[in-house]
């Protein structure tokens, strides 16, 4: 194991907590994580390793309109990179190296959090605030070493009509549970990607089965935990209505739909630009084959197809909101 220490990052106690984690590790103390972060490593694939750094400027990011939830929402990170290797992740391009990186100044981030809200306060502005903290990384994956859920679990739940949704990959929940047992946080939803297990195994490497995340998601809801299913990206294999259509029927039989807080799905979708650049990356990949340039200039499912899955959804859920858009 190889950790990339920023020297300004190793006495806050996330960054202690991970040291102590692997006391075998090597730790390779730097100046800043972008020396490493921003460089094209070779075979760094062999070399298991992660990056703790400072996050200088901790900033949140307005959401784009129709994200998902209305009102004032926002991205926020404390971590980048995924500890997964889906194939059609936009992380795949959006940066150089595969290490993750944890940032562990938390107190910043959240006085950033706690500014806006206050600001959007003192504005009169009293209908929910939603703070998406995943779009960066998997959360749920990382936070055996991370904290972040009880760093920032708690810390949302001194706020009224705030939200804050984390989405992942991944069944290892307890860390939810170590925060607390027995009362349910009002303002976390906790989000699962899900899809049929021929789509996991071929595109979503590394991640946790269909069952053990179903398994996850029940020991959630009987907690008392928000819980939102994301179906996402929806990808037109060789079968497809057949294998979404049993995929479906498991969902159904497996979780209790109506102690869901929300159901969205989602097509594959990516600009012209970042599309290019997976290309280059991935030549072969069978993902190119289902999508299409569109006169919005974003590349995605053909129309016809992507109505296809709603129709498939609606038929599973008729009695369920299902969200999604028309991009």
């Amino acid at each position: 194991m190889l950790i990339y220490l920023e020297k300004r990052a190793e006495n806050f106690e996330v960054a202690q907590n991970i040291l102590k984690k692997f006391p075998d590790a090597q730790v390779l103390r730097i100046d800043h994580y972008k020396n490493i972060f921003d460089k094209r490593i070779e075979n760094q694939k062999l070399i298991p390793a992660i990056i703790i750094a400072k996050d200088e400027h901790p900033n949140i990011l307005d959401v784009p309109e129709n994200y998902w939830y209305p009102w004032k929402s926002f991205f926020f990170k404390s971590s980048l990179n995924c500890v997964f290797d889906c194939e059609y992740c936009y992380l795949k391009w959006n940066f150089k190296t595969q290490y993750p990186v944890i940032f562990v100044n938390y107190d910043d981030i959240k006085n950033i959090i706690r500014d806006k809200i206050n600001e959007l306060r003192e504005w009169w502005y009293q209908w929910q605030i939603t703070f998406y903290a995943s779009n960066y990384s998997d959360i749920q994956g990382l936070d055996s070493l991370s904290w972040f859920n009880q760093e920032f679990i708690p810390f949302m739940e001194e706020f009224d009509n705030v939200l804050m949704e984390t989405r992942t990959k991944s069944a290892n929940i307890d860390s939810l549970f170590q925060i607390n047992n027995w009362v349910p946080f009002k303002n976390t939803e906790i989000s699962f990607s899900l899809n049929p297990d021929e789509i996991i195994a071929k595109f979503e490497k590394w991640t946790s089965s269909l069952g053990k995340r179903i398994e996850s998601i029940n020991r959630l809801i009987d907690k008392w935990y928000k819980v939102w299913l994301r179906f996402l990206p929806l990808l037109p294999v060789k079968d497809y209505i057949e294998i979404y259509t049993k995929f479906l029927e498991r969902i159904k039989k497996e979780i209790l739909i109506e102690k869901i807080n929300s159901l969205f799905i989602a097509s594959l979708i990516y600009n012209q630009w970042d599309f290019k650049t997976m290309q280059k990356k991935n030549p072969d990949s069978e993902l190119w084959n289902f999508v299409t340039l569109h006169d919005n200039w974003l590349v995605k499912l053909p129309d016809d197809i992507f109505e296809s899955f709603v129709s498939l959804f609606k038929t599973a859920f008729p009695n369920t909101k299902i969200y999604f858009d028309f991009i």
